[in-house]
């Protein structure tokens, strides 16, 4: 069994796209309309899509997983995070070093994780 993708249901896929590509980074291999795919296997898809195959209401910020990235500039991306229009919020444990690891909601309440992968 081979892992292709991993699915994040939004509730505004534009506004998520935005997001995942100015603050993260990624790059967009497939734009589906309501479902948008990047290089490594994220995938959003907008929650109507998702509700109606499932029959079942969508339900944000379970705090259940997490989306974990590296990248050599973390401070970067918090400085993008800053700069931004989204309401970030951070979720940091005690200790850790800013410079070292970020972890923050996405708009729709998935948490991410940006680490540095090479010295601080």
């Amino acid at each position: 069994m081979i892992l292709k993708n991993v699915l994040l249901v939004v509730k505004d896929i534009e506004r998520s796209r935005r997001f995942y590509e100015d603050i993260l980074g990624l790059s967009v291999t497939a734009d589906l309309g309501k479902k948008v795919l990047f290089a490594g296997g994220v995938v959003l898809e907008e929650s109507f899509l998702w509700e109606n195959a499932l029959r079942r209401p969508v339900i944000y910020g379970g705090n259940a997983a997490e989306l974990y990235f590296e990248d050599s500039d973390a401070a970067g991306v918090s400085q993008r995070l800053q700069d931004s229009n989204y309401d970030v919020e951070f979720l940091m444990e005690e200790g850790e070093e800013p410079l070292e690891v970020l972890r923050f909601y996405d708009p729709d309440r998935h948490i991410i994780e940006v680490r540095v992968n090479g010295p601080v």
